[in-house]
């Protein structure tokens, strides 16, 4: 029997078979109240209920957007709060561990979907896993600095999923007191941001972020208000009034608010980051409605106000690939001055000391050479530390000092016919695995043609081991007889290297860490045992 109860009702499911093991699959459950009409852009509210047994058969619209991976217009729907559970059994003997998995896509593409995040790996063991959708872009990351629109619309919606999982996850077998969030890219960021809000604290229990925090600079926006007003321009209302402009945007179709081509920021040093336009904002204090972040992350992950939970958190070892594939195009681009050196370093700090810091970075990284072609493989280095890797492993040690929790740091270095992206962007003559690319040894992904062969199943497989086992009990290599991850402290910064043949190595990277701790002003902290 597939039919279960949740807090708005009666669902049916449907029994799936994946590799001769049967699960069930509850996809399109409405987990907030459609937010439509006089809702667009504002918090998500409470779900409604229903009267008989609802049909969770097929996956709910997605949030209006560019897929940018098929690169195509998805206009989906407004009314697109649904989430989808996959679940081994629904009565087991004991509660199994919880895994809700949080889509990146740069905050405005992306679902929670199975034709890209196929659960079938997962299901061969005993844990419920969770997807879902969330307002991208326009609709959720909009900010009109005011109570109506402050902002965050899009992890707010997280919050509601997180709180409907909390509640009702019972009744597929899943126990709420073992829930592990966890995500790639934008969704690792938000991940962590759930780890500093005061509205997502309780819902979780253990947290995975892959190839992003919320200390990365593309994470938040700086020029919220800004966007809006540009908005409001490109589609024909030109104001200052956010009144003004709500009213007008309240209006205008759902086409015209997807895949959104602004001017570029005039702003004294441009940053790479300045292209993502709706993103995760640093919510007005003042104002007197809830929020779900009201100052800057790295202030509050250095105050401790971050949840203490154990974590697994790291990237993947060519993760500037992302950055530097139209490397033609944006030669210009680089050589600018305090363009190799992220936002945060830029901030408040005279032009002198970022031409210095500039300076000291391009040396450490190409030499004496100039930016072309030759040089491709270190511009791929400096990006995968300035823009990923330096501020994963600053979260790492903040959430050490300040919770003194295992926390598993690793770098992911397997590469088989399964690592597409790198493949689409026509990078194949730089080393590293690709942003990204991780994600095909944990879902199953049927919208691309991704092989798995005998090679990759074993690559699979382990990897989704280590996921499990860290969502299961807290340790990823629990029931492995040959390694030990180590977790990664102030004083020995292990690092588990994820390839074919798995090791746990210290110090790695040292060097070129060493120089960001420098360029931030960062010391080593003695921790009191």
């Amino acid at each position: 029997m597939s039919v279960v109860k949740v807090e708005q009702g009666m669902l049916k499911g449907a029994v799936c078979i994946a590799d001769a093991e049967n699960y069930y699959a509850y996809k399109g459950i409405p987990y907030a109240k459609p937010p439509i009409g006089k809702l667009r852009f504002k918090a998500p509210e409470p779900p409604d209920s229903w009267d008989g047994v609802r049909d969770a058969l097929e996956h709910g619209p997605v949030c209006p957007q560019y897929n940018e991976r098929l690169q195509r217009i998805d206009m989906g729907s407004e009314d697109c709060l649904f989430l989808n559970v996959y679940t081994k059994t629904l009565q087991p003997e004991k509660k199994l561990p919880v895994m809700v998995w949080i889509h990146g896509g740069a905050f405005y593409t992306g679902s929670g979907n199975s034709d890209y995040y196929g659960p079938e790996f997962f299901m061969q063991h005993n844990v419920v896993l969770v997807t879902f959708n969330y307002r991208l872009e326009v609709f959720g990351f909009l900010c009109l600095d005011n109570e109506e629109v402050p902002g965050n619309a899009g992890l707010k919606d997280q919050v509601a999923a997180l709180t409907w999982v909390k509640k009702n996850i019972c009744s597929f077998g899943g126990d709420p007191e073992n829930i592990t969030i966890f995500g790639c890219s934008a969704g690792a960021s938000s991940t962590s941001y759930h780890m500093i809000s005061e509205m997502s604290q309780g819902l979780f229990n253990k947290a995975i972020c892959q190839s992003g925090v919320c200390l990365n600079d593309w994470s938040y926006n700086i020029y919220a208000r800004q966007r809006a007003l540009q908005l409001g321009k490109l589609l024909g209302k030109d104001t200052k009034d956010v009144n003004e402009l709500l009213q007008f945007l309240r209006g205008v179709p759902s086409e015209s608010l997807i895949n959104v081509k602004l001017p570029t920021v005039v702003a004294e040093y441009p940053d790479i980051s300045d292209v993502m336009t709706f993103s995760p904002v640093i919510e007005n204090p003042n104002l007197k409605v809830e929020k779900f972040i009201s100052d800057a992350p790295i202030n509050l992950v250095k105050k401790g106000k971050i949840s203490k939970i154990p974590i697994m958190l790291g990237y993947t070892s060519g993760e500037g690939i992302e950055i530097c594939r139209n490397f033609v195009d944006s030669v210009s681009f680089f050589s600018k001055t305090g363009m190799v050196l992220p936002r945060e370093l830029k901030l408040n700090t005279p032009l002198g000391v970022i031409k210095q810091m500039d300076e000291k970075v391009r040396h450490h990284y190409f030499g004496n050479k100039t930016l072309s072609l030759d040089i491709l493989q270190n511009l791929v280095n400096l990006h995968t530390d300035s823009v990923f890797s330096y501020n994963i492993r600053r979260f790492a040690r903040y959430h050490f000092i300040n919770s003194l929790m295992p926390v598993y740091f690793y770098k992911f270095t397997t590469e088989t016919e399964r690592n597409h992206t790198k493949k689409s962007y026509k990078m194949d003559q730089v080393g590293g695995v690709c942003h990204a690319d991780d994600l095909p040894y944990l879902f199953n992904i049927k919208c691309l043609k991704i092989p798995l062969t005998e090679n990759s199943k074993l690559a699979v497989e382990q990897v989704v081991k280590l996921w499990v086992n860290f969502a299961s009990c807290g340790n990823p290599t629990a029931n492995f007889s040959n390694v030990e991850w180590k977790p990664f402290t102030e004083e020995d910064k292990y690092c588990f290297i994820i390839d074919r043949t798995l090791k746990c190595d210290l110090n790695v990277n040292e060097d070129n860490m060493r120089l960001w701790d420098e360029l931030y002003g960062e010391k080593l902290i003695k921790i009191e045992k």
